[in-house]
């Protein structure tokens, strides 16, 4: 079930959207670090800002017992409250190393939290939003273990471990993982993250056979690009950077935007009604 999000855009305002900040990785100095990058950009966009939507992993881990929460991020959190105080939507949705939320972000900080992915309607445009794992085919036993994580029982077992152990085990894998893709040669990365994005590349376009959406917008990837679906194609090459906003100038126009990252990126998308906009650093140009 997709949620649905409404939202008008004034005039000189902007929608923006962000993902995989990975607070807590690798450690908390460098982790601190990043989120004083995000919130000094908050700062800068917050007078133009129309709603913003954290779409996943926006912790490295983050497990909400009923009476517990993970400490730290309190500087991001007050940012955030903030916004939500003066009345400026903010939308969190569930990523992969974030997905155990429960009512803390809704109830303390205003935040307005989705577990899976939504169609937003802004004006005359409507877009698909979401962390983007787990869509299309393939990737069989990293679905099979994101339907285990998020069975009930799954979290009532967990939450039956003392907070500092479910921590201690989940920060683990998550370093270790995170090891492992860093330690991979460059060319197995690459062919790797080539059927990752082929299976959301087939999940667009079977969607598109049924229902039109004007733009996919996904974080996950770590890849920051805009990019023009054409059914029953691969993707075309992605803008340039001195070409990272796009129209919909005949109407029909789809795209696949994804946000990248905060860890090597900075990068953010906006919309500001008419165009669609990716901004950051070392922003792709190609499309692997």
């Amino acid at each position: 079930m997709l949620d649905n999000i409404q939202i008008e855009i004034p005039a000189g305002k902007k929608l923006f959207f962000l993902s995989d900040f990975h607070l807590g990785s690798p450690d908390h100095a460098s982790s601190r670090k990043r989120e004083d990058r995000v919130i000094k950009w908050i700062h800068a966009h917050e007078a133009e800002m129309a709603g913003l939507f954290l779409l996943g992993d926006i912790f490295d881990y983050w497990f909400e017992y009923r009476h517990v929460v993970p400490k730290g991020f309190v500087r991001l959190f007050g940012k955030l409250a903030d916004l939500c105080d003066r009345k400026i939507p903010v939308h969190f949705f569930c990523g992969n190393h974030d997905t155990w939320i429960r009512d803390y972000f809704e109830k303390e900080i205003g935040i307005i939290p989705h577990k899976d992915n939504a169609l937003l309607q802004t004006g005359q445009h409507i877009f698909f939003i979401g962390h983007g794992d787990g869509l299309g085919p393939g990737e069989r036993g990293y679905k099979v273990m994101k339907a285990i994580f998020n069975a009930r029982i799954s979290k009532l077992l967990y939450s039956a471990l003392h907070p500092c152990w479910g921590y201690r085990i989940a920060i683990r894998a998550s370093r270790n993982s995170r090891k492992k893709a860093v330690s991979s040669q460059e060319q197995v990365i690459r062919q790797r993250e080539k059927g990752k994005n082929h299976n959301l590349l087939c999940f667009m376009q079977d969607y598109l056979q049924t229902k039109h959406v004007d733009a996919f917008i996904f974080g996950h990837r770590h890849w920051p690009l805009i990019a023009r679906l054409e059914p029953g194609k691969p993707f075309t090459k992605a803008a340039e950077p001195s070409e990272s906003c796009v129209e919909w100038n005949e109407g029909q126009e789809v795209y696949y935007l994804n946000t990248g990252d905060w860890l090597r990126h900075d990068s953010y998308a906006s919309f500001d009604g008419s165009r669609l906009c990716l901004g950051g650093k070392n922003i792709r140009t190609e499309f692997i």
